[in-house]
């Protein structure tokens, strides 16, 4: 609290110094309280000392006693206090057309926003049943994002002239929805059912003259028509404008899609584990050939956004607007999405699963039961220990109630103290998504005027962004872009997005999703952000700490972070990585420097593809290496037999010589899942056709 100078003889009080809070927001996993907030000061302190050696830092619990904790917080009694910092900036700032020095002197609170103790634990099985719901949704529909996506003009068309004119059957003209929207769902389905199965078309039986691969191909065509019905079907009942309130069916993926790969991860799992791998490292390769080719763009922040900030100017001799990439074709932007890291996730999904019912039968036994201790302990501890935050805030809003009332209490109490000047929230992973709905769409307007910076690093918000559909039946469109509803953030306020190419939280692009103009043609003359539209910043790619390394990043993170705390609002470390000339009147939107890039990274990418299958089978050709190979398949070969060996059912014949009685259960699983699909097919047919009729 401040403190008076004054004395008896009437010396007039000090002023009271200007305060600034830093509210950090941690991620997911079990921690204590203040855990996020020591690993924030290990990078923030040394920051602030680079900018004022004689900065000082120090313990404060007087003044904070009316500090009011989370209810379910046990041991919040002990966490009544705040680490306080107090240091001097000098800078210059542009004040009109010249420089002017500026000198501040600040106080700084610090205080772990703590919500853990708001999540109620769950079961590993219903973490993996909600998750798989989220990824299985989020990758149906990627493939419409990508080759479908919508410039700058789209989205500012669909938000200003949507909502209203709906009458019966007009769904394919549906508001904010377009044909090719319809089109791209088709499409995202048919190919989601043939990258399901078509990798693993050996594995499956000839079925009326129909082989493997022309078997997945025909049935994909045709089981493509029923979700797509429902799903726009769906879209169009819930936008109609009397109509809008609770999805009957979320759009998800079927659960016959998990039995089929879980069908054929324990038929043939090196296959499984085979392809795998094969996407494993052509992620590898992608994100390589974007490294490199990085320091040669002529664009800054990400690369995958459609309505990007710094990018191109607008070909128009009165604005000479910064503007987004406008209509960049699909296939040159493909490399750049995280395509390949989420069918990673989908294939390895079904993995959890079957380790999950594997621990449970490994502990049945008796003398593999501590084998099934250790990896039912393992997998509780993905399953539960980090997953059960992430699942249980998406999906459960009576808990994501309860977080965000949590980080909700601790702004308010803090803006509430006359001496704050400042609010500055830092999230970190989970925290992102907490966050955003707080300061956006449930803070009280009424207390953002004091929020002048929002930082996140590790952000896992793109996922949840493209995940909305599924997250909740009543708020279909939750984890919108920030202009959807007023804001009331003073004009300095700024958002600023870190990310990593090595982070595989962040899917290794920035939070393009979120870019938001406030003015976009034709609509409008020119080009607007929003004040809330992040900008990204890509920082150092760590190995060993890629989602953790943001915290000790000095140099692009806290350094900067630090100066704007200490007034100086443009700190020139987060300017953007490529500062572009202005550039002439005969520059198009569709920028060939830019495009070339693009271009450039395909090229990359198919060479170090290239390159290691050439290098792969040149080393197969030496004899050198023929030992190494000979290991290598003989290991192969020893694990399939140990396999089959200890498969119970491997060997056990069944009467009329119908084969293997685990041949047999195959093959019975596959009709099981084809007579389910086509149930499944039926519904969502009847479901579609029950929403168009419906008055």
């Amino acid at each position: 609290m401040p403190t008076s100078t004054g004395s008896k003889q009437g010396k007039p009080k000090e002023k009271p110094m200007d305060t600034d809070v830093i509210i950090i927001v941690k991620g997911a996993g079990k921690q204590t309280e203040d855990d996020h907030l020591n690993i924030f000061l290990r990078g923030f302190w040394p920051a602030v000392k680079q900018v004022d050696r004689s900065a000082t830092s120090t313990q404060v619990t007087a003044g904070f006693e009316d500090y009011t904790p989370s209810p379910h917080n046990a041991d919040g009694k002990a966490h009544k206090h705040v680490v306080e910092i107090r240091a001097r900036h000098t800078f210059e700032e542009m004040v009109g057309n010249r420089r002017v020095a500026k000198k501040t002197n600040r106080r700084i609170w610090l205080k772990e926003a703590f919500w853990e103790e708001e999540v109620l634990p769950s079961s590993a099985l219903g973490n993996l049943s909600k998750e798989w719901r989220m990824a299985s949704f989020i990758f149906a529909n990627m493939f419409r994002n990508i080759v479908f996506s919508r410039n700058t003009k789209n989205l500012k068309e669909d938000r200003t002239g949507g909502g209203i004119g709906f009458s019966r059957f007009q769904m394919w003209k549906t508001p904010g929805v377009r044909l090719t929207d319809h089109i791209g769902y088709y499409l995202s389905y048919f190919l989601l059912f043939l990258l399901v199965l078509l990798p693993f078309n050996n594995s499956l039986p000839t079925i009326a003259g129909l082989s493997g691969i022309t078997l997945v191909i025909v049935t994909g065509l045709i089981w493509a028509l029923a979700p797509t019905f429902e799903h726009s079907a769906g879209i169009y009942w819930y936008l109609e404008e009397d109509r809008k309130g609770i999805f009957k069916s979320l759009p998800s993926l079927p659960s016959w899609v998990l039995l089929a790969l879980i069908f054929l991860l324990v038929s043939d799992p090196f296959a499984y584990v085979r392809l795998l791998l094969v996407l494993f490292g052509l992620q590898i390769a992608a994100i390589a050939a974007r490294s490199l080719l990085w320091k040669w763009r002529t664009y800054a922040n990400s690369d995958v956004d459609i309505a990007e900030y710094y990018s191109y100017y607008e070909n128009n001799d009165v604005t000479r607007k910064r503007i987004g990439k406008v209509d960049e074709w699909w296939l040159t932007r493909l490399p750049f999405t995280p395509l390949l890291y989420r069918y990673v996730i989908f294939l390895s999904l079904p993995v959890a699963f079957a380790g999950t019912l594997l621990a449970s039968l490994l502990r049945w036994t008796r003398f593999l039961g501590g084998i099934g201790e250790s990896l039912d302990k393992f997998l509780n501890a993905m399953l539960v220990g980090y997953m059960d935050d992430v699942v249980n805030y998406a999906m459960d809003p009576a808990q994501a109630n309860r977080v965000r009332s949590a980080v909700i209490n601790d702004i308010v109490y803090f803006y509430n103290k006359p001496e704050v000047k400042r609010i500055h929230v830092v999230a970190h992973s989970q925290g992102t998504p907490i966050t955003y709905e707080t300061l956006f769409h449930y803070l009280d307007k009424k207390y953002q005027d004091k929020i002048f910076t929002y930082t996140t690093i590790g952000s896992v918000l793109s996922y949840y962004h493209q995940g909305r559909g599924v997250l909740d039946p009543v708020y279909y469109e939750r984890f919108p872009v920030s202009s959807t509803v007023e804001q009331n953030f003073p004009k300095e306020f700024k958002w600023m997005n870190f990310w990593n190419f090595s982070d595989p939280i962040t899917e290794f692009y920035g939070l393009d999703e979120y870019s938001d103009f406030e003015k976009a043609p034709p609509i409008d003359k020119e080009y607007e952000r929003t004040r809330t539209s992040p900008t990204n910043i890509r920082t150092g790619t760590s190995l060993s700490e890629n989602h953790g390394e943001y915290w000790n990043n000095i140099q692009k993170f806290t350094l900067p972070l630090a100066k704007r705390v200490l007034g100086e609002l443009r700190p020139p470390e987060w300017k953007p990585d490529v500062e572009r000339p202005r550039e002439t009147a005969e520059t198009k939107q569709r920028d060939w420097r830019h495009y070339r890039h693009h271009v450039a990274v395909w090229a990359v990418f198919l060479s170090i593809v290239g390159g290691a299958y050439f290098i792969s089978r040149l080393l197969t050709g030496i004899t050198w290496f023929d030992p190494l190979i000979n290991y290598l398949v003989a290991l192969k070969d020893n694990a399939v037999a140990v396999y089959h060996f200890y498969n119970p059912l491997e060997n056990a014949t069944v009467p009329s010589a119908l084969g293997t009685l685990w041949g047999q259960l195959l093959y019975g699983s596959l009709y099981l899942i084809g007579f389910w699909m086509l149930a499944d097919w039926l519904g969502q047919m009847r479901r579609a056709v029950g929403i168009a009729l419906r008055k």
